[in-house]
């Protein structure tokens, strides 16, 4: 079995399955009362133009100074989160009446963070950053909060320079419920037609914007503007010096520089040694798409959009207690939990998950362990080709004692690290055999054979 070779902690033991025919109850519900499709982002509503181009042009040409600068702000606001996060949740998914939010924290207010090389003038935030106001209202409005707030880190050629915090207070939460929902319609009709004409002039407009500068927005300056609608429900912008001084010197902390992570994703750790060859050998050419892998995407696309379909903060970000794999651990009900698809014709027995799937009950251990938690949740949808997608089968898994999995993570670590620095994949745990088929790297491998693949 996997995650028993060698001198690993046996971990098979330390799991109890059990089936939630109650949960699958409710998910079939959800699922049985689609909303509007497709479904809108927040950040489409924002600049309805840039999200059609986003959404049906082609890829642009980004920068490599402005690539940098993304990928800078990403690592730079995950950071963030750890400070601003632990008195709520964080990362919270919405998905309601085809419009869809990640907000970045959520407490008794709606929380966004952002970083930039000048800080908000808190009497001219409204006019000055018109997007990220309207970004922070319609957050709030989806999570039924009237008030949010907007935490601005600064950061100039790399260097933290303080902390803006600005508290906003919203009236007519309605109101911005239904700006959103007639915008959404908009974008759909525009997408529908294959044409973003009636579409706002984006904010930016003349000022970098990647569509524009690729040919493929043909803005000349003459759309309408957007509407002021959403930004003339600001009631209150208050400054909040205190935190400022009290979150500096924490973000100081969480911004210095550290060693990067050697495992960037779970997986790597579940199947180190095809992550092995990835990683020193990657495959010159991508997989090209096929029938069945498409079939995969709708099902896991059709189970993502089910489960985030509940109350908001069902579905959030978990704090990690690990520095390794970096990679976020979603949470539902406040326990980490799993979608995966599968091929089998047949409902998957609760007696039978970890022999038949190991890599489900394995996976979840080890995000179980760096959450902090002794349970988590395994969601299967079955996949059917030509049909109606089977029903959705909801697992709890129970890690007693949680720690075997820690252990047997840090092991794991241990040998990744070698295996990169000695160059040889060797001391990893082989790949299950349902891999073999289509594994690029088997010839030079060699540590499995053809097997059935039913379980993903």
């Amino acid at each position: 079995m996997e995650g028993s070779s060698g001198d690993e902690p046996s971990w098979a033991d330390a799991v109890q399955v059990t089936e939630d025919a109650a949960l699958e109850a409710e998910l079939e519900a959800r699922r049985a009362r689609p909303g509007p499709r497709p479904a809108v982002g927040v950040t489409d509503l924002v600049a309805l133009r840039r999200g059609f181009w986003r959404r049906t042009g082609p890829p642009v040409e980004v920068a490599p100074e402005r690539r940098e600068r993304i990928e800078s702000g990403r690592e730079l606001h995950r950071r963030m989160e750890r400070v601003i996060a632990p008195t709520g949740r964080f990362e919270v998914r919405v998905r309601q009446d085809g419009l869809v939010a990640r907000i970045d924290a959520l407490t008794d207010r709606a929380i966004e963070l952002k970083t930039t090389a000048a800080p908000a003038d808190p009497d001219r935030v409204v006019q000055d950053r018109p997007d990220q106001v309207e970004q922070l209202a319609m957050y709030c409005a989806l999570a039924e909060r009237a008030e949010g707030r907007l935490v601005t880190l600064v950061v100039r050629d790399g260097t933290f320079e303080g902390v803006v915090t600005l508290d906003f207070a919203f009236r007519g939460l309605a109101g911005i419920r239904e700006e959103m929902g007639a915008r959404a319609e908009r974008f759909r009709e525009s997408l529908a037609r294959g044409r973003p004409d009636g579409l706002p002039r984006c904010r930016w407009f003349g000022r970098g914007c990647e569509y524009q500068a690729g040919s493929v927005c043909r803005c000349d300056g003459s759309e309408p503007e957007a509407t002021p609608e959403i930004l003339e429900r600001v009631e209150r912008v208050e400054p909040r010096p205190e935190l400022d001084r009290e979150l500096g010197p924490l973000l100081r902390a969480a911004l210095t520089p550290a060693t990067p992570p050697s495992v960037l994703r779970f997986r790597d750790l579940i199947y180190p040694r095809r992550a092995f060859f990835e990683r020193t050998s990657p495959p010159n050419v991508a997989e090209p798409p096929t029938a069945a892998r498409e079939e995969r995407r709708d099902t896991f696309r059709a189970l993502v959009e089910t489960v985030e379909e509940g109350p908001v903060g069902e579905v959030s970000r978990l704090p990690s207690l690990a520095p390794e794999p970096d990679e976020e651990v979603a949470g539902f009900r406040d326990a980490p939990f799993l979608l995966k698809t599968s091929r089998s014709r047949a409902p998957l027995a609760a007696g039978d998950l970890v022999a038949r799937s190991p890599q489900y009950a394995l996976e979840l251990g080890f995000r179980c362990a760096v959450a902090g938690r002794s349970s988590g949740r395994v969601f299967v949808a079955r996949e059917s080709p030509g049909g109606a997608p089977g029903p959705i089968q909801a697992f709890e898994l129970s890690f007693a004692p949680v720690s075997v999995f820690a252990r047997l993570l840090r092991l794991r670590l241990r040998r990744w690290e070698s295996a990169l620095r000695d160059g040889s994949p060797l001391g990893l745990a082989a790949c299950p055999e349902w891999m073999y088929a289509d594994c690029p790297y088997r010839s030079e491998c060699g540590c499995g054979r053809e097997a059935p693949r039913s379980q993903r």
